[in-house]
């Protein structure tokens, strides 16, 4: 039985700014052995790998893991499988113990990770898997804005937004909820822009869109974002007021 010592660290990056990066993801990074991170559609460096770069050395060994972004099981299914064996084969290629998975945001919150995750310890069962947290987008745009995002009892509920069509149930969660947070909101942005218009919350709504990277846009006049098509990486907070 193969006693050799084994670990993997998710490390979440934070929305984009690299100095959003956690001392202990960052100590995590110097130390591995091997570099994990989802490749680009278009063969450039991921968003991932960009926020890094800077901290990278020459000696540790990227590996680039073809993980799409779409809703097809059997696309994505496929994919964990191949991201999960790659990863366990990267370590006996390279004669490693140590590596670190690099994902924006939070690795447990709608992360890729997760699946890869499960499926790992079914082809290296001696593979120790930890996880250093990370800050997330809608803390990093609320911050910007100087947008609060609950106080005291205040009840939120966060959604990837593009499971959320449906006017009428966008409209019973605004009401339920004091915050709604809607990640990867630019595919269903005119439904969600409706809804909020149609509760009287578009003052109290701000949009964010690669919050922390160079070109990062915060809105906080949703109303100008009416008709307009907006990227994959976007959320929309919505906020009910004391007058609303």
């Amino acid at each position: 039985m193969d006693q050799t010592k084994r670990s993997l660290i998710a490390v979440g990056l934070g929305p984009g700014d690299p100095e959003l990066i956690t001392l202990k993801g960052l100590r995590a990074i110097e130390a591995a052995e091997l570099i994990f991170v989802p490749r680009s559609r278009d063969g450039g460096l991921s968003y991932a790998e960009r926020i890094v770069s800077g901290y990278l050395r020459e000696d540790q060994q990227i590996i680039r893991l073809p993980l799409p972004m779409v809703r097809n099981a059997a696309e994505l299914v496929p994919a964990w499988e191949n991201g999960a064996q790659a990863i366990v084969d990267a370590y006996a290629q390279f004669g490693a113990t140590n590596g670190v998975y690099l994902l924006l945001g939070d690795p447990l919150l709608f992360g890729t990770f997760i699946y890869l995750a499960e499926r790992i310890p079914i082809r290296d069962a001696a593979m120790q898997i930890d996880v250093i947290p990370g800050v997330t987008s809608f803390a990093a745009t609320a911050a910007k804005a100087n947008f609060t995002l609950a106080t005291t009892d205040d009840r939120i509920a966060i959604l990837p937004a593009s499971y959320e069509t449906d006017l009428t149930a966008l409209k019973e969660l605004m009401t339920h909820f004091d915050t709604v947070i809607f990640l990867k909101a630019g595919t269903v942005l005119a439904q969600l822009l409706a809804a909020v218009d149609e509760l009287g919350l578009t003052a109290s709504t701000i949009y964010g869109e690669k919050v922390g990277m160079p070109e990062e846009t915060l809105v906080t006049d949703v109303s100008t974002l009416a008709g307009q098509n907006r990227p994959y990486l976007s959320l929309l907070i919505v906020r009910k007021t004391a007058e609303s």
